[in-house]
């Protein structure tokens, strides 16, 4: 009896304490101060797990976090910088020490669970400061599911942006907005950030924390920043001369930034070698010629300073802000955050996988701006928002010594249908990605009719004059399916071969790979359809028209009106970049302003049954050549789907 006593006693005392914990008076503490003290990586999602320690590069952002004098923290990130760490400390903080509400909200309920999941939930088993004020953390129930966390004298509510019921009757203290660029900004009720700061308004110390890596300029993060009352970057002092600088990539034209030795050999010694450039000119005529290496770099970020390109206000805690006369002034009420992973003190090997990464671009527009936005945490501007001059192509026309230059290995085809015409090109392609425009076709008359679809099924089989003195003929093609005779394309494919003759549509979104074909053939239409991301491959051909010839990528054009007209030369420039204003924010896309651009369109298509190929039928261009094309010509269709399809 005295046992039961005792227990139930004991019950009771937990539960008063519980009841009485939101008045309890905790000695205040900064949001690093707090972290370091209480907060854990959980083992599984953490690279390190065990107690954290807040980075001198992340002090002052997590301070800021936590700062109830700054109204909006917005943080333009790169990745590898540890900011989801950073904000779920900072989230807790403000939960566990000032008992302040919170709606986390990431681009998708999907993604808001995974976040849950992935980040929230491992914190609850290894944080005493959590179990403490979250009496049912080691339980599924009402109080804690992957929507909502509900602890003593505060709440968390994690949901996806994507649904307007999502931001309804949801007032909090705190909002938190991640990966923001990926954010559908309206989805059908205005704007959402402007219905995030809805949720906050009338609380005494309202707080949102926005934070994002980016894509394209335009987007939410970049008016954000915009918005913001200072933009702080970091600044840290070199550790031969003590001038004070912010890290940037720069360029091979630059005298500072990050530099390597290019007379290694390879590009992996050259990697290597990775060391920053001081901007101070003295401090390169110096015994250590400016040379910053990336072990020094814990010591330079613990002197760092954070500055206001535009004010001059600066602040080294994220607590106290000072002007420059070094005059104490109140904390902007709306603060901006760049920086790049440059900073990062979580990289393995240092700036030296940076390099690698640089290094490894070789061309490719879409891992140039992935480095771009996930690296430098920059926003990629559009490189072709002015339309490239048409003659520029018409002067670089060469004489080919053949139909088929020496060093082209693979031909495919790009087609389109008209509803006057049907019209393609063929293309191409040398171990190293070079590119040769070979051949152009075009069928005046309505493609139902039988001797136009006759010609394309000719124009298939046609073989070409190697400069080996050999006959090479077209591997693959891709034809245009949008809108026009779309059962037309179909009935070809089945007859020229499934395999070979492939349907496809450009994506109806931006971003997507260059070629993503499905695993099985379409039900209703008997055919494959591939998916071409069309922005993709023209970024990627608009990248590659500026490498000079003969280089990797380079784009070749034959000196014959034939092939490669005036009108070509104008259609394969025909698009240009402009802003419109898209769903996820201001996007750039592209527009031809009503001008002819098959030739544009069928050079991405050619492009995208050479990925076909390689990606699913395990072509390598640096082991093919032209004598593998005569055999494969030779073969009758029905045999090369055969062969195709057994791969």
């Amino acid at each position: 009896m005295n046992q039961i006593s005792q227990a139930s006693m004991q019950a009771i005392m937990q539960a008063v304490t519980r009841g009485l914990s939101p008045l309890k008076t905790q000695i205040p503490q900064t949001a690093v101060e707090w972290a370091d003290s209480n907060f854990y990586l959980p083992e599984g999602s953490s690279q390190i797990p065990g107690r954290w320690t807040t980075q001198p590069v992340q002090k002052a952002l997590l301070n800021m976090m936590g700062n109830d004098a700054i109204g909006t923290f917005t943080l333009q990130k790169p990745t590898r910088f540890g900011y989801t760490k950073m904000l779920c400390a900072a989230m807790w903080y403000l939960g566990v020490h000032k008992k302040r509400s919170a709606a986390i909200y990431q681009p998708t309920d999907p993604l808001a669970k995974k976040f849950t999941l992935d980040e929230v939930n491992p914190l609850l088993p290894v944080v005493p400061a959590i179990q403490e004020v979250f009496p049912d953390w080691s339980i599924n129930n009402e109080n804690n599911t992957v929507k909502k966390k509900v602890c003593t004298g505060f709440s968390f509510d994690i949901l996806g942006a994507e649904s307007p019921n999502n931001f309804r009757a949801m007032t909090k203290q705190v909002v938190i907005g991640d990966e923001m660029s990926s954010w559908k900004i309206n989805s059908g009720e205005g704007d959402n950030v402007k219905s995030l700061l809805k949720r906050i308004q009338g609380a005494s110390f309202g707080k949102a924390l926005f934070g994002s890596t980016v894509t394209f300029t335009g987007d939410v993060i970049e008016r954000l920043i915009n918005e913001a009352d200072c933009v702080f970057s970091f600044h840290i002092p070199c550790p031969h001369c003590g001038h004070r600088q912010i890290l940037e990539w720069g360029d091979k034209d630059s005298t500072y930034g990050m530099k390597w030795d290019t007379s290694q050999n390879s590009d992996e010694d050259k990697a290597q070698t990775a060391h920053y450039l001081c901007r101070n000119a003295e401090c390169q005529q110096s015994d250590e010629k400016g040379k910053i290496y990336y072990r020094s770099l814990t010591k330079m970020e613990e002197a760092g300073r954070w500055i206001c390109e535009k004010t001059g206000i600066w602040t080294e805690d994220g607590l106290s802000f000072f002007n420059e006369a070094n005059t104490r002034v109140k904390a902007p009420r709306r603060v901006g955050i760049k920086v790049s992973a440059l900073y990062s003190l979580n990289l393995t090997e240092g700036w030296i996988e940076l390099v690698r990464e640089w290094l490894d671009i070789k061309g490719d527009a879409d891992k140039l701006q992935a480095f771009w936005n996930l690296t430098l945490g920059l926003h990629w501007q559009p490189q072709n928002t002015k339309r490239k001059p048409y003659k520029d192509l018409l002067d670089r026309r060469e004489t080919y010594k053949a139909r088929v230059p020496k060093d082209v290995v693979y031909i495919t085809v790009g087609g389109d249908t008209q509803d006057n015409r049907m019209e393609a090109y063929a293309w191409g392609y040398t171990a190293d990605r070079r590119k040769y425009l070979i051949d152009r076709f075009i069928c005046m008359g309505d493609p139902r009719d039988q001797e136009v679809q006759d010609a394309v099924a000719e124009f298939c089989r046609k073989t070409y004059t190697h400069e080996n003195g050999s006959q090479m003929g077209i591997s693959r093609i891709l034809w245009d399916l949008a809108g026009h005779r779309a059962d037309v394309v179909y009935k070809l494919s089945k007859r020229i071969g499934l395999l070979r003759f492939i349907p496809c549509r450009g994506s109806s979104s931006y971003d997507q790979p260059l070629m993503t074909m499905p695993t099985g053939i379409n039900k209703k239409h008997g055919t494959y359809i591939i998916q071409i991301g069309t922005d993709t491959g023209k970024d990627q051909f608009y990248a590659d028209l500026e490498v000079p010839l003969n280089e990797p990528r380079a784009i070749h054009l034959p000196l014959d009106d034939e092939i490669c007209s005036k009108d070509v030369c104008k259609q394969l420039v025909s698009e240009v970049r402009k802003p419109k204003k898209t769903a996820q924010g201001t996007r750039f896309v592209y527009d031809n302003e009503g001008r002819r651009n098959e030739a544009l369109d069928c050079s991405n298509y050619a492009d995208g049954a050479l990925q076909v190929s390689i990606e699913k039928f395990g072509l390598n261009l640096s082991k093919h050549n032209s004598q593998t094309e005569v055999k494969q010509t030779s073969s009758s269709f029905a045999e090369l789907g055969k062969q195709l399809g057994a791969r």
